[in-house]
């Protein structure tokens, strides 16, 4: 297998890719702690596993389009008080909490309670003062004016 072409897949996924999934994959010890941190093997039924839901919330979809990148975080039941946001070069850090409502005793729960914080890769940098940020019905829309539309020459000396 040539290494190059392996290395260059690599670069071109980590592009598309919005977790550390590679950075994960490699910082694991054993295959076994890389399962147990990425699968829920405690089904009620123990028939089957699935895929862990703690890495990817809060849901995001990001979108480019001639003049901007567009980015829509899901966020049922929080509000912006509950929400921050930092930015350091491409990467965008969303961090919140929200309380549990305890009504009674716990039959089922499935929404997220709690503190959670996700670092999202940009698909192009930006600088904190040119995000515009809204929180409407649950979900926080954040947007900016892309900069490196044109491709561009560059002088070979």
């Amino acid at each position: 297998m040539d290494m190059n072409k392996i290395l260059h897949w690599m670069d071109l996924a980590k592009k598309y890719q919005t977790t550390d999934f590679w950075n994960d994959i490699f910082e694991q010890s054993s295959f076994e702690e890389f399962m147990n941190g990425n699968y829920d093997f405690n089904q009620a039924d123990g028939s089957k596993f699935e895929p862990s839901k703690k890495r990817n919330f809060p849901a995001i979809d990001i979108y480019l389009t001639d003049t901007e990148v567009l980015l829509i975080v899901d966020l049922p039941g929080y509000s912006k008080d509950d929400i921050e946001l930092s930015l350091s070069n491409t990467k965008l850090k969303i961090k919140g909490n929200i309380q549990i409502v305890s009504i009674g005793e716990t039959v089922q729960q499935e929404r997220h309670y709690g503190e959670f914080e996700r670092t999202i890769q940009l698909p192009e940098p930006t600088y904190p003062n040119h995000i515009q940020a809204k929180f409407i019905n649950g979900q926080l829309l954040i947007s900016y004016k892309r900069h490196f539309t044109n491709e561009e020459n560059v002088p070979i000396d």
